[in-house]
């Protein structure tokens, strides 16, 4: 996979997983999910924060007052963003108890969730261009899950819960065989920066691949 990160144009979401709770005091800081529990050593009020704001379903972060910035800076590639990244890299350490999901300006929620199968998944976005050719791994396909369609793949870490459009709709053209960003963004007369987003997230979740 390519090592540079994609920076969503939309809106990244957060939450923890249904059956995860956060136990806290003073001194500890501890996410207890299906798993086992997960002491985290960074017990800082950003990741309190954070975490508390995680339990109640899919949110912005960088609406935490003391990220907004750092959050912008890393959107916009304008500098550091160290508050963001020693949050990310704490995030990281939850593993598959963490649901990244992908938004849109409009604020109706997430379009598409990531959901791991393992404790151990990691997510990252890696970057496609925009004229790369891509395919859905082999074995890739769209079931029914809890009234949502998802995609699945055995043997892979996460499944994709497909919300609504046009998450939905860009999976299947990448269900139909080899294709690019920018092929499915005519097609479909869908921003290129939105199908770019979308991808990314498929991509991290180990279920879409570029051609080698």
């Amino acid at each position: 996979m390519p090592t540079q990160s994609h920076v969503p144009t939309g809106r990244p979401l957060w939450s923890l997983l249904e059956d995860a709770f956060v136990d806290e005091s003073a001194e500890h800081l501890t996410v207890h999910g299906r798993w086992g529990a997960i002491q985290l050593a960074d017990t800082s009020p950003v990741v309190r924060e954070a975490l508390h704001r995680m339990s109640l379903g899919p949110v912005a972060l960088e609406n935490i007052s003391a990220l907004h910035e750092n959050f912008v800076r890393w959107k916009t590639g304008g500098g550091p963003c160290l508050i963001w990244r020693k949050l990310k890299n704490t995030l990281d350490q939850l593993g598959g108890c963490v649901v990244p999901s992908l938004g849109m300006d409009d604020g109706a929620g997430p379009i598409l969730s990531v959901v791991a199968v393992t404790g151990d998944a990691v997510f990252t976005l890696p970057h496609i261009g925009d004229h790369e050719t891509v395919s859905m791994r082999p074995g890739t396909e769209i079931e029914r899950l809890n009234g949502d369609q998802a995609l699945t793949c055995g043997g892979r870490q996460y499944q994709v819960i497909l919300h609504s459009a046009p998450a939905t709709e860009i999976a299947k053209s990448l269900l139909d065989g080899e294709t690019t960003i920018a092929h499915i963004s005519d097609a479909l007369h869908v921003s290129r920066t939105l199908v770019a987003d979308v991808v990314a997230y498929l991509a991290g979740a180990q279920l879409v691949v570029p051609r080698c």
